[in-house]
């Protein structure tokens, strides 16, 4: 049998007496192929081995059937909690159309954006959805010199054209304040998503908003940046423990790094949701399962991804697609409540 790795269309037609010709048409089941033909064809790539040429067969149609995710995952490794519902939703639109998704990762420095151009200058994607976005993101910048497709979970600052999907941070890091100062808190603490993410910004306005609006001070100490995951949010938790007077709540920019709070308020002997409030953000499975368990905003990720994939499509069809701008619900549970009573 032949080598199954090399036989090619050219060794697939010599081995019928065919054309190349009349071989490409049937594999890909042109009408114009008699069926006894089509089916001699077949049935011999099958014997043979036949692999197609992914590359030319891109190269000959001018698109690759496949949307790439540029996936930037956490130091911790974040991706089944937050991104799987994302991805679940966005194969259930792009599948029945035909395309694929590819899923690349890598760290947000050169070697992402490498892997980028490697995606696009390589015509491995047809269109790409960005995760994390940062304020002026160089890979969006990259993607907008080459007029590519693409859209984005999240915002590179405030520019028109692009579409996105993103959850309203500004507003939900207002609510959270707001509703920590209407029951009675004064020292409330945020510990925000790496400050480079334009969320982070978002999240960074709404907190200011709030405390202004109820008569507090901003003060900069009580305004930290974690990296995710649980590890950074008891690290950042600690030190706001530490000072003096303590934060009666901290506002997390993701449930990781509450989860991690709450353990760093147990650790210094505190009562999470008596002592210290903690809210979180996306509500991930295991929020309501912690002890206890976990305020926080709800997103409904899978809508997400359903939509982004709708916005490629549409890119994908010549159109220009909306943005979606979606306001999270607050899921009240007991890791957060009133403020507790000063002792004098």
């Amino acid at each position: 049998m032949a080598d199954r790795k090399r036989v090619g269309i050219v060794e697939l037609a010599r081995s019928l007496g065919l054309s190349t010709y009349t071989v490409s048409r049937a594999l890909n089941g042109h009408g114009d192929v008699a069926d006894e033909t089509r089916k001699r064809v077949l049935a011999a790539a099958q014997e043979i081995g036949y692999t197609p040429n992914a590359l030319g067969r891109t190269l000959r149609r001018g698109r690759a059937d496949t949307v790439g995710f540029l996936l930037t995952p956490s130091p911790g490794g974040l991706v089944d909690s937050y991104f799987l519902p994302l991805l679940t939703g966005i194969d259930a639109v792009l599948s029945p159309a035909g395309y694929a998704v590819l899923v690349a990762g890598a760290a947000p420095d050169e070697q992402e954006l490498e892997t980028l151009r490697r995606l696009v200058e390589g015509r491995r994607v047809d269109a790409v959805i960005l995760t994390r976005v940062r304020v002026d993101d160089p890979r969006a910048a990259y993607l907008r010199r080459q007029d590519f497709p693409f859209t984005m979970l999240g915002r590179d600052g405030d520019r028109p054209g692009t579409p996105f999907v993103d959850a309203d941070h500004r507003a939900s890091g207002r609510a959270a304040t707001a509703w920590l100062a209407a029951r009675g808190h004064r020292r409330i603490a945020l510990i925000n998503t790496p400050e480079q993410v334009n969320a982070s910004r978002q999240r960074l306005d709404g907190w200011q908003e709030a405390l202004a609006a109820a008569g507090l001070v901003a003060d900069p100490a009580w305004h930290r940046c974690g990296d995710y995951t649980a590890r950074s949010g008891g690290r950042q938790a600690e030190a706001l423990l530490g000072l003096s007077p303590r934060p009666t709540a901290i506002l997390c920019g993701n449930d990781e790094m509450a989860f991690g709070a709450a353990e760093a308020v147990r650790a210094a002997g505190l009562s999470v949701g008596h002592d210290v409030s903690i809210i979180g953000c996306d509500d991930i499975p295991i929020a309501g399962l912690a002890n206890p368990p976990l305020t926080t905003f709800r997103t409904s990720l899978r809508p997400f991804g359903e939509h982004l994939a709708e916005q490629v499509l549409a890119l994908l069809r010549g159109e220009t697609p909306p943005s979606h701008l979606v306001l999270p619900e607050l899921v009240e549970r007991g890791s957060a409540g009133p403020a507790p009573v000063e002792q004098g």
